[in-house]
């Protein structure tokens, strides 16, 4: 039997360096979209990368196109450009929360890992409501001293949305 405060072993083997970059990449990114510095989102990816948004039930079943789906550092830069001169939605702006990242494996230089999330969305007019609820599923790759994500896959635990995500969860 293992103990809640026993170290999965993927987590014990990587050097606390490595783990705060991840810890600081995770912030990040949080940061950028909720302080709408969205033109700041597409560098915390690798040039080759993947973005994708996605149901649980979507996700479990191994399908790949979900709400969002974006391959290279270029179509997450059109997507921003597409939120600030093309896109109509109200606006309304994001608080993140999440959890502590949990590396699941380390191979071949990247970090498999997964960080839980909450998103309260705040519209103009002041309502407040939680937008959304899941986890993150990422590959890490160090470039020097900074965490990079190569993929990340949204996960969200439910398959309904309030209005047309237009912006990064």
């Amino acid at each position: 039997m293992t103990s809640a405060t026993t170290i999965p072993p993927a987590q014990a083997q990587v050097p606390s360096a490595v783990r705060d970059a991840i810890a600081r990449l995770q912030m990040e990114y949080v940061h950028v979209i909720d302080n709408d510095q969205l033109e700041r989102w597409p560098l915390l990816f690798t040039e080759k990368c993947l973005y994708q948004i996605i149901p649980r039930a979507e996700h479990e079943q191994g399908r790949r196109i979900g709400v969002w789906f974006c391959v290279g550092r270029g179509m997450l830069e059109d997507r921003v450009s597409s939120i600030r001169e093309v896109n109509v939605y109200e606006p309304h702006v994001y608080r993140h929360v999440i959890g502590p990242t949990e590396i699941l494996e380390h191979k071949d230089g990247v970090f498999h890992a997964q960080t839980s999330y909450i998103v309260v969305r705040t519209m103009h007019d002041g309502e407040m409501s939680l937008f959304s609820a899941g986890r993150y599923v990422d590959e890490i790759v160090m470039e020097g001293a900074a965490a990079q994500l190569r993929k990340r896959v949204v996960v969200t635990d439910s398959w309904r949305y309030d209005t047309l995500v237009a912006i990064p969860i």
